[in-house]
C-alpha cells in the first residue's frame, strides 16, 4: 500500500511543479510578447491550469504525504526534514492563495480591460512583476521541500 501511496505523491509533485513552473514560462512570454490577445489568453490559461493541476496536486501531495506518514508510522514531528518539508509546503500554499491567485485575477481584469483599450494599464506591469517575485517564491519553497523529501538529512 505504501508503495500505491509513493505513486500517486510522486504523481501530484508532479502535476503541481511542472505546472508552477510551465505556467510561468507562459505568462513571461507572453507578456513579453506584446500582444494584448496573447497577454489575455495566458493570465487566462494559468488561472484554468492552477484549478485544473495545481490545486489537484497540492491535494494529491497532501493526501498522499499523510497516508505514507501513517503507514509507514513516520511520526510528524521530531523528524525535521518532515517538519521542515511540511512548513516550506505549506508556506507556498499561503502565498499561492494569498497573493498569487488573487493577483492572477486581478491580471485578468486588466488584460481584458487593455486589450479593449489597445493598450495595457501600467497596473498590469506592476503587479505582473509582484506576480513574478512571489511566485519565484512560491517555487523555490516547493522545490527545497522536494530535496528534504528525496535527501531526509
Amino acid at each position: 500500500m505504501y508503495a500505491a501511496w509513493k505513486a500517486v505523491h510522486i504523481f501530484g509533485v508532479v502535476l503541481f511543479m511542472g505546472n508552477i513552473i510551465a505556467t510561468a514560462l507562459w505568462k513571461a512570454r507572453a507578456d513579453r510578447s506584446g500582444n494584448l490577445a496573447t497577454v489575455g489568453f495566458a493570465q487566462r490559461a494559468v488561472a484554468a491550469a492552477d484549478r485544473v493541476l495545481t490545486l489537484p496536486g497540492i491535494v494529491l501531495i497532501i493526501v498522499s504525504g499523510y497516508a505514507m506518514a501513517g503507514i509507514g508510522h513516520l511520526p510528524l514531528h521530531g523528524l525535521r526534514w518532515l517538519e521542515w518539508g511540511q512548513a516550506l509546503f505549506y508556506a507556498a500554499a499561503i502565498i499561492w492563495l494569498a497573493v498569487l491567485v488573487p493577483a492572477q485575477r486581478r491580471l485578468i481584469a486588466l488584460s481584458d480591460a487593455g486589450r479593449r483599450a489597445g493598450s495595457l494599464d501600467p497596473a498590469f506591469h506592476r503587479l505582473s512583476r509582484r506576480w513574478a517575485m512571489w511566485g519565484g517564491i512560491a517555487t523555490l519553497l516547493p522545490l527545497a521541500a522536494l530535496v528534504l523529501m528525496v535527501t531526509k538529512p
